[in-house]
């Protein structure tokens, strides 16, 4: 503490040593002004000051000014009665009492600011006020009786008169010196100077009505006048405030009780100095600990205002970032909704962009209720809008194309993203946040793209009739794994419509085929001999035949010949030997259909063109 009373001040060390000899100087003329009211005994007083100086000086400068309290406690009593060893005894009293009073109230009260909160003043009482006084009064008293200066069985009186002088003044004394002294600067505008000066001289006239010869006697009985305009500067202006308020009323009510005025004045003087002490520090404790309370009450309804704004500042933070989300929504979408999900699992639409009325036709407005978005959604939609809501409920994102009828009959696509937003408070989805596209257009550009792919294979592997039962497939261009199948369907097709015998597959516009096509090929070839047409290969480039070897194909199944003229000569030599074969023995006819074919009795393995 002493450590943070030299840095707190930033002085030297003679700065230092005339601040002790300044609080020596206060607390020794405090002292003597006390003990010139000490009646039971010319050491022990009822109006002690000086407790209250020194506690707050411990609390506010650190425990390094003890030596300013012993020295001055020690010349108050050494030059008032007693003797060295009884100023001795004394002074460690006193100073003892201000070190525990700190000590106590620094950690259970929160030091120099106890007047913050109710609670705290009271600590501050019980502990500073109470408890640590009970060190002087014990100490002082059993030096004097000891020594001879004090006869036990005065003992008692002594005591409670030392105890209670010391109480009052730790309460009504420290109180303003640690409040001013704190460095809180009074910003009053001219409307609160003039109610605290009103305020002000109302105490200080309460305090002439009740404790001054100048009114009636009836008017001296009722101490408690003073407690209203109190409470007034309590509740209007603060601790510091109603603090220095009871002490000008305690000096008021202290003067006027010596004078022999007052509600206390008819009693026996120590008696009438005791009573005017208890009552004093009632007064003085009602009035900081409601001063404490408006405080705290203060304080925490700025807090909640506080909050508030920042409530406010939050909300209207999340308004703007609303707004510019959904303006990036409808830069990257052509609207977005947010929907509410309630807690039994219904998923309401809140909120549309206003793309949704562009796209649809629809305000959001007149699809309301569970039957609104008929018209705009079909069954089918409805059950994949329903099947989608399960899986986000569940907590999976995900794309989904649906159609829709918008308010003037025309059906749209829409490519809808969403996704679901979790509360860790609720722990459940609270909202489920979308995004739509209008893919219309687009669908019907590769719908149109799909028709015009399928027509342009449709031409790259026409099937043509040459005559009956012979058929030629002239193939253009790369083949690739669908056109390999296209072709396949068109050509088994073909070759059942036109019951073809003979089929004329010319290859001569292919440059290069990969092993899985090739295989595709082949299982063609074989697929058209179950159905009983015998094909002929022409035009294969050795680069297809090496891929055909390469991956094994047993070459002795496929007819292959140079170029389309061989291979429509040796077909029509096919349709003309299975005419004969037929015309001569019509039962050999089905087997003929299924035979190999050969050229001149034999069959002719493949071989690549010359």
């Amino acid at each position: 503490m002493y450590r943070e009373w030299n840095g707190a001040l930033g002085v030297n060390t003679v700065s230092r040593l005339l601040v002790l000899v300044i609080l020596a100087g206060v607390y020794f003329v405090a002292g003597k002004l006390g003990l010139m009211l000490a009646m039971v005994h010319p050491s022990a007083t009822a109006v002690w000051a000086p407790t209250g100086i020194a506690l707050a000086a411990f609390l506010r400068l650190g425990l390094g000014v003890w030596p300013a309290i012993f020295v001055a406690a020690f010349l108050v009593n050494l030059t008032t009665a007693g003797s060295v060893t009884t100023s001795l005894g004394i002074a460690l009293g006193n100073t003892l009492e201000a070190a525990a009073g700190s000590a106590l109230v620094t950690r259970f009260a929160r030091g120099s600011a106890a007047f913050d909160r109710a609670a705290d003043v009271f600590k501050f009482t019980g502990l500073a006020a109470l408890v640590s006084t009970t060190v002087s009064a014990t100490i002082g008293v059993t030096s004097l009786a000891l020594t001879g200066h004090a006869a036990w069985a005065d003992y008692g009186a002594i005591w409670l008169t030392w105890w209670l002088g010391d109480a009052a003044g730790a309460l009504i004394v420290a109180p303003p010196l640690l409040l001013w002294s704190a460095g809180r600067p009074v910003r009053w505008g001219q409307a609160r100077w003039i109610e605290a000066l009103l305020v002000l001289l109302t105490v200080i006239g309460v305090g002439q009505l009740v404790f001054s010869g100048s009114f009636s006697p009836p008017v001296q009985r009722l101490p408690f006048l003073g407690i209203p305009p109190l409470v007034w500067l309590a509740y209007r202006f603060g601790q510091r405030e109603a603090a220095s308020a009871t002490l000008v009323l305690s000096g008021i009510a202290l003067w006027g009780t010596l004078s022999g005025f007052g509600p206390f004045a008819q009693e026996m003087p120590n008696v009438a100095l005791l009573s005017l002490q208890a009552y004093m520090s009632v007064i003085t404790l009602t009035a900081l600990v409601l001063a404490a309370a408006v405080a705290d009450r203060r304080r925490a309804d700025e807090e909640r205002l506080k909050e508030a704004r920042e409530r406010v500042r939050a909300y209207e933070a999340l308004e703007k970032s609303e707004e510019l989300h959904r303006a990036i929504a409808e830069l990257t979408s052509d609207f977005a909704v947010v929907s509410r999900v309630d807690p039994d699992g219904g998923v309401v639409v809140e909120s549309a962009t206003e793309g949704f009325r562009r796209v649809t036709g629809y305000a959001l407005e007149e699809l309301v209720g569970p039957d609104g978005w008929k018209p705009l959604l079909d069954v089918g939609a409805v059950a994949t809008l329903r099947h989608a809501s399960t899986r986000l409920l569940s907590g999976e994102s995900l794309s989904l194309e649906i159609p829709v009828t918008s308010k003037n009959g025309e059906e749209r696509w829409l490519l809808c993203h969403a996704q679901p937003v979790w509360s860790a408070a609720e722990a459940r989805i609270v909202r489920i946040l979308g995004a739509a596209e209008d893919v219309t257009d687009r669908r019907e550009t590769e719908d149109k793209l799909r028709r015009h792919q399928a027509a342009i294979l449709q031409l790259s592997t026409p099937v043509l009739r040459i005559r009956e039962r012979l058929l030629i497939l002239p193939v253009v261009g790369p083949i690739d794994a669908p056109r390999a199948q296209h072709l396949t369907d068109e050509l088994l097709r073909s070759i059942r419509a036109n019951r073809a015998k003979a089929v004329v597959i010319d290859l001569t516009g292919v440059a290069t085929m990969i092993p899985d096509v090739a295989q595709q090929m082949l299982k063609t070839v074989e697929a058209c001999r179950l159905l009983g047409a015998s094909i002929i290969v022409t035009g294969m480039s050795h680069t297809i035949a090496d891929t055909l070897v390469s991956i094994g194909v047993d070459m002795g199944k496929v007819t292959s010949l140079g170029d389309l003229q061989s291979g429509m000569e040796a077909a029509e030599g096919l349709l003309a030997a299975d005419a004969m074969s037929t015309a001569a023995d019509p039962d050999r006819a089905v087997a003929s259909s299924g035979a190999a074919l050969s050229l001149g009795g034999r069959t002719r393995p493949l071989r690549r063109s010359p």
